[in-house]
């Protein structure tokens, strides 16, 4: 299986192009910058999504069978000017993609933002509420390719991702933030602890891209989630007692709630993933989260 993966070299693409040359893909990583340290079974193609010259002789040659486009420009800036570039980006590549005869599945990397709301289960079903730059150039792309797949016959799946975290995540992220925090003996100032929200770790989330990649199923919309939420508060609890085996700080952090009104919550109907993909999240929070404190340590 010959896959092109675009975002290769970060927080996702990096685990799961690793994922799936373990498994005997051929994979070429389209990246801005290659890795220092890559990995030798990995080919990595250094190219600019603005700059289709950049990239289309060597993917031509390449022949995908299956493209994951995970590329998403400076996220997160979520400005007008970063969702139009990354809209007419991924206009222009998916365009190109879509004439290759050789392309039969297209994987693409969605958000939970999309459904616009703030409580309650998000369905697939689910009409769109684009709030913002970002959901809209999303909810536009995905309108478009899926008459592009539709017409040419591809295999579409669009995964939308929920709070995605663990090793490798960018460090101002809530759970990296409060393991650096706790190195120093401290939690950070937390505005919102009662907020809840559906977090997923990275390996279930490689999981279902490296399940959708090597079998079949029918073209759709696709949350990856765990099903349920968890609010700031018990990160806090989980994380605190992970590394010092207490919750003497996030008691203060819940002296200091108890007048607050949780405002968001809400979460993954993960049922048709389950269905379509069999595939469901395996890695609990408290586990997720030792995960990621072992890589800090």
């Amino acid at each position: 299986m010959r896959v092109l993966i675009t975002g290769a070299s970060g927080f996702i693409g990096m685990p799961l192009s690793k994922k799936l040359s373990e498994l005997g893909c051929e994979v070429l990583g389209l990246v801005r910058s290659a890795p220092i340290e890559s990995q030798s079974s990995i080919i990595w193609l250094e190219a600019d999504l603005s700059f289709p010259d950049s990239y289309k002789d060597r993917i031509e040659l390449f022949r995908p069978e299956v493209l994951i486009h995970l590329a998403w420009q400076d996220i997160p800036d979520f400005s007008l000017d970063k969702s139009l570039l990354n809209l007419n980006q991924s206009l222009q590549f998916l365009s190109f993609i879509s004439q290759i005869a050789s392309c039969r599945k297209i994987l693409i990397s969605g958000s939970c933002l999309e459904y616009g709301r703030v409580k309650g289960k998000c369905k697939v079903t689910d009409d769109v509420l684009p709030s913002n730059y970002f959901t809209l150039a999303k909810h536009s792309l995905r309108l478009w390719i899926e008459s592009i797949a539709k017409e040419k016959s591809i295999c579409l799946g669009w995964f939308r991702l929920f709070y995605v975290y663990g090793p490798g995540q960018r460090e101002e992220s809530l759970i990296p933030s409060i393991l650096n925090h706790l190195k120093t003996g401290s939690l950070p100032e937390i505005n919102t602890p009662l907020f809840a929200n559906d977090y997923i770790f990275i390996d279930d989330v490689i999981d279902a891209f490296s399940i959708a990649t090597n079998s079949s199923f029918k073209s759709g919309i696709y949350n990856l989630g765990t099903g349920k939420t968890i609010s700031v508060l018990e990160i806090c609890r989980y994380a605190e007692q992970i590394v010092f085996n207490s919750s003497n700080l996030s008691k203060k952090i819940e002296l200091t709630s108890k007048t607050m009104t949780p405002n968001t919550n809400f979460w993954a109907d993960i049922s048709s993933s389950k269905e379509q993909l069999k595939w469901s999240p395996k890695v609990s929070i408290s586990e997720g989260i030792k995960k990621s404190w072992d890589q800090f340590k």
